[in-house]
C-alpha cells in the first residue's frame, strides 16, 4: 500500500470537510440568510401594486439587504474670493448676507454659500450653434480646469440635453469603488460651447461612521418613492449609495440610501435604514441642491 499518498488522500479529505463545516456554519447565514433577502413573490407583489398605481419598474430590483453604515464628510476649504476672480474676473462687487456671498460683475454673478455650495451664472445669453455632445463635455473640463478645479475623485456622469437646448454636463464622485451622491458638480454648455451656467458642491470622504446596521428592502423603497411620482412614470434604476444635504457644519454625516431612477431623469433618495424619504433631483434641470437657501 503506498501510505504516503494514502495519508495524503485523508489530509485532503479532512480539509474539505472543514471547509464545509465553516462554509455552513458562518459563510451560509451571512451570504445566504434567507431574512436578509426579499423574495420573489415579495418582489413581484409589490410590481403589481406599483402597475395598479400607474407605475412601471424595468429595473432589476434588488433581492438583498445589507448592512450600512453612515459615511463621514468634511466640506472642502476654498478661498472665496479667488474662486469668484476664476469665474466672473477680478473687478467685482461683493455682497455678504447670512446665509451666502453674492458676487457681481459684468462677466456674471457667483453665490458662495456658507455650506460650500458654489453657482455660477454667466451675463451672457445663450448663443446658437451645433456643439456635439463630446464636444460640450470636453469644454465643462476644460472649465472647471481653469476655474474651479476638477475634483480628482470626481468621474464623468451624464450629458444631457436640457429642455432650453443647452447641455448638461455633471460629475459625481466615486469612493472605494462607490458611486456617491452626496456630492454634485453640473456645467452647463449652450450650443456655441460657452459656459453660463455651474452647480458646484463637493466634500472630502472620511470614511464609515455609526453601526452597521440592516437596509430596507429595495421593495419597500420603491413602494415610498412611487408616492412622490406622477402617474406614468417609469422606473429605470434602484441601487445603494450614500446622499446627505450640505451640511453648515465642518464634518457631518451622509445616510445609506436606495437611490430610485426614473425614465426622466429624477433620482429620489430614500434613506436605506429609517425608510424615510431623503431629498429628490432632477437632472437635467435647475432641482438641485441649490434650490435650497
Amino acid at each position: 500500500m503506498d501510505w504516503e499518498r494514502t495519508i495524503n488522500i485523508f489530509i485532503i479529505a479532512f480539509l474539505v470537510l472543514n471547509l464545509a463545516f465553516v462554509f455552513q456554519l458562518w459563510l451560509l447565514p451571512v451570504f445566504f440568510d434567507s431574512s436578509n433577502y426579499v423574495s420573489p413573490e415579495q418582489i413581484q407583489a409589490t410590481l403589481e401594486e406599483l402597475e395598479y398605481s400607474g407605475i412601471a419598474v424595468t429595473a432589476k430590483v434588488p433581492r438583498r439587504m445589507k448592512r450600512l453604515q453612515l459615511l463621514g464628510v468634511s466640506n472642502v476649504l476654498f478661498r472665496e474670493e479667488e474662486v469668484a476672480a476664476s469665474l466672473i474676473g477680478e473687478k467685482f462687487e461683493r455682497v455678504a448676507s447670512g446665509a451666502k456671498s453674492e458676487y457681481r460683475s459684468a462677466l456674471g454673478e457667483v453665490d458662495i454659500y456658507v455650506d460650500g455650495r458654489i453657482h455660477y451664472l454667466s451675463a451672457l445669453p445663450p448663443e446658437n450653434g451645433d456643439i456635439a455632445i463630446s464636444a460640450a463635455r470636453k469644454r465643462a473640463d476644460q472649465f472647471l480646469e481653469d476655474t474651479v478645479g476638477r475634483p480628482r475623485d470626481s468621474i464623468a456622469g451624464k450629458t444631457a440635453a436640457s429642455p432650453d437646448g443647452t447641455w448638461a454636463v455633471e460629475y459625481i464622485q466615486r469612493w472605494h469603488g462607490k458611486e456617491l451622491e452626496v456630492s454634485s458638480i453640473v456645467v452647463v454648455v449652450d450650443q456655441s460651447g460657452s459656459i453660463i451656467e455651474l452647480d458646484y458642491y463637493w466634500v472630502e470622504v472620511m470614511g464609515y461612521a455609526g453601526e452597521s446596521l440592516l437596509s430596507i428592502p429595495a421593495t419597500a423603497a420603491l413602494t415610498v418613492a412611487a408616492e412622490k411620482m406622477p402617474a406614468g412614470a417609469t422606473i429605470t434604476g434602484i441601487y445603494i449609495s450614500w446622499y446627505g444635504m450640505p451640511g453648515l457644519a465642518d464634518q457631518w454625516r451622509a445616510s445609506p440610501v436606495w437611490v430610485v431612477e426614473t425614465e426622466g431623469g429624477s433620482k429620489y433618495y430614500v434613506n436605506a435604514q429609517t425608510g424615510e424619504l431623503e431629498g429628490e433631483r432632477q437632472f437635467p434641470g435647475r432641482k438641485t441642491l441649490f434650490d435650497v437657501e
